[in-house]
């Protein structure tokens, strides 16, 4: 009883000063915000401007410059600054000039488009996300203003929110050669080994795409993603045996892999089996012949609604990148290269890519023209979100669609949600859908 009462008496008091602790960092914060507005809010618009543009490109020299104590002080540290430096100097100035003016009407200290466009410029695309009544919620709830910005040449996406009178950046994602992400290529000239006696056990995640390749004829692409701490010297033995409803083997394909452009974190595989329109059982197995671990994954494929080109879409599957770079001719498609997400599971507002193919399109001077939405629901609740920046239109040559796009998620919250791909074939106005399932979940900080 006396324990009882003791953690009872610790818990409130543990309870208090926690509440304590929130109260004296929020009034630190206040504090320090206060301060950092009466410094910013005795300098002159013009040095405001500056100080606003320095925030975007050297943080300590905007501190320095911002807690002179006089305008001749800061007049003499900012030629300083830039002095030998003319022609950045003055697209400094250019882009400091246009941020203030467009971004700094409210709220100029707390706004990141600020920053962001002095050290980057103007966007080669700015998404504008205007507020909208959410479909099927009550009528106080919208979506939040938000922007995207996209600069292709750097390889780098802003993703703002607005957060009482200012922008945010809640997320921030790259695309391009800049990024490189590791994966394991297949070594042709070293010899499969076939007497291996594992020890421990390599986890992995698996997950598989089923597109046509061509009448009576599916190709099957099998995702990995697995854990490798070491790559020195390391090779994988992949296993896939492909059985039918016999539970007869029908083909197995064995591969030495090495891993790429990584040395401690999660290697990318894709495996591509091309089969005709039946039921198989798939069963993968790789072993880190370095370390003796090896781990096996087993699932069914069926793939009959493909059989007679009945089925004219095909899975949609999920991207952690899809971009114009290369790297391994085994994740290329014609949108370019499409590097799975195995196990879509990301934090809130972290953006991500979904593929598919749309099949026997109508074509009109060999062209199709097909338009893709794509709706979001919460899983639990069944109930649709809005979706701003999920609606393309498409045309191209033959009558096959290669459709990537990329998935802003923005204030989105944590949770399960089924995304629906649903194309139009508008030469034909036959309307094709393919399902996904995503998770969203709250990182703690």
């Amino acid at each position: 009883m006396i324990g009882i009462v003791f953690r009872k008496m610790k818990g409130f008091y543990l309870h208090r000063y926690r509440k304590f602790l929130l109260y004296f960092l929020f009034l630190a914060l206040a504090c320090a915000g206060n301060i950092l507005g009466a410094k910013y809010y005795r300098l002159l618009e013009k040095e405001r401007k500056l100080y606003l543009g320095l925030r975007g490109i050297d943080s300590i020299a905007a501190d320095k410059y911002l807690n002179l104590p006089s305008a001749t002080e800061r007049k003499i540290f900012y030629d300083q600054y830039w002095q030998g430096r003319d022609d950045e100097h003055r697209e400094f100035e250019k882009r400091s000039e246009y941020a203030f003016k467009e971004f700094g009407k409210h709220a100029p200290l707390s706004d990141d488009r600020i920053p962001v466009y002095v050290k980057y410029g103007n966007p080669t695309r700015r998404y504008v996300i205007t507020p909208e009544k959410k479909v099927g919620i009550v009528t106080k709830e919208y979506v939040r203003p938000a922007e995207i910005w996209t600069y292709k040449n750097e390889g780098i996406e802003f993703d703002f929110i607005r957060l009482a009178r200012a922008y945010k950046i809640i997320a921030r994602s790259q695309f391009g050669e800049n990024v490189i992400i590791p994966y394991l290529r297949e070594d042709t000239l070293s010899q499969i080994i076939s007497e291996i006696i594992p020890s421990g056990k390599l986890n992995f995640n698996v997950s598989f795409g089923r597109f046509r390749q061509r009448k009576e004829l599916v190709r099957l692409e099998i995702y990995a993603q697995l854990f490798i701490d070491d790559t020195l010297n390391c090779r994988l033995l992949r296993r896939a045996q492909i059985y039918n409803q016999s539970d007869s083997i029908i083909t197995e394909k064995n591969s030495i892999l090495v891993p790429v452009s990584g040395e401690k974190e999660y290697f990318y595989d894709e495996l591509n089996l091309w089969l005709p329109p039946q039921k198989y059982k798939v069963v993968i197995e790789y072993t880190n012949l370095k370390t003796k671990e090896s781990g096996k994954k087993e699932f069914s494929a069926d793939l009959l609604d493909y059989k007679d080109d009945a089925k004219k879409i095909s899975d949609l599957v999920f991207g952690k990148l899809i971009d114009e770079s290369m790297c391994d001719e085994k994740f290329y498609k014609p949108v370019g290269r499409v590097m799975p997400l195995v196990h879509p599971v990301l934090p809130i507002s972290t953006p991500f890519y979904v593929y598919h193919e749309v099949y026997n399109l109508k074509m009109q001077e060999g062209q199709y023209l097909l338009k893709t939405d794509y709706e979001i629901y919460n899983k639990e609740k069944m109930r649709k979100e809005i979706v701003d920046i999920m609606t393309q239109t498409g045309s191209s040559g033959g009558d096959v669609a290669y459709i990537g796009a990329k998935y802003h998620p923005m204030d989105l919250p944590a949770g399960n949600y089924i995304i629906v791909a649903r194309t139009t074939d508008l030469l034909s106005g036959e309307e094709f859908s393919a399902v996904g399932e995503f998770t969203l979940e709250k990182v703690e900080k």
